[in-house]
């Protein structure tokens, strides 16, 4: 019988200490995370973007065209944007550039397909534009600006060689935000439209390359 006592009492104490040691751990854990937690670090001071809330975009841009036949020349155009959502927009430009001699034009010497005045070329185009990853893009460590993509297509006039041409223009753009009311743009767009100035009609592919300014009001 006392045998019997004996296992008993030693079981009993063998529980409890199982239990004091699994007890004992988690406490260990609580003060480890306790530690962790009252570690003194500095937190970051991060300044938020403050756009303008504005729906209306104007602005100037200048680079090169390519007119098909007629070679590269500068071009100059004005753009009005009006923001419908934060993904939707719509533009309108105008633009102008002046024709360059063709190939034909330049081995022939003194033959010239056009006027001085018909090698005048105005352009006016109405658009959809969609945007694209907004994102920040950071200059260094310490400058970040707020960015997008975007897409356009859309359609308007051109003035070619004294005649109105119908067109279909679309592109593609990344903006840039240097401060809260104003934007930089590189933009690459074709204009397409067709004339019969050097015989057949002809449809015609035109590339242009621009940057650009514009601010929110």
């Amino acid at each position: 019988m006392e045998a019997w006592n004996q296992r008993i009492f030693i079981i009993i104490i063998v529980v409890l200490c199982v239990g004091h040691v699994f007890a004992a751990e988690p406490d260990a854990n609580n003060t480890n995370i306790d530690l962790l937690l009252q570690t003194d670090r500095d937190r970051r001071e991060i300044t938020r973007a403050q756009l303008d809330t504005e729906d209306f975009e104007f602005g100037l841009a200048s680079g090169i065209i390519n007119i098909e036949d007629f070679g590269s020349s500068n071009v100059n155009r004005l753009r009005l944007a009006l923001h419908v959502t934060e993904d939707f927009f719509l533009e309108a430009d105008y633009g102008r550039t002046r024709l360059q001699l063709t190939s034909f034009e330049r081995l022939s010497g003194a033959a010239q397909l056009l006027s001085e005045r018909q090698r005048e070329v105005s352009y006016y185009t109405v658009a959809v534009g969609y945007k694209l990853f907004p994102s920040e893009i950071y200059l260094g460590n310490n400058y970040a600006f707020y960015g997008n993509g975007y897409l356009t297509l859309g359609a308007g006039n051109v003035n070619f060689a004294g005649e109105n041409h119908a067109s279909t223009v679309f592109g593609a753009g990344l903006q840039l935000f240097p401060t809260d009311w104003l934007a930089l743009h590189v933009s690459l767009r074709d204009h397409l439209f067709e004339h019969d100035l050097l015989g057949a009609a002809t449809r015609t592919q035109n590339l242009e390359a621009t940057l650009g300014i514009s601010a929110y009001f």
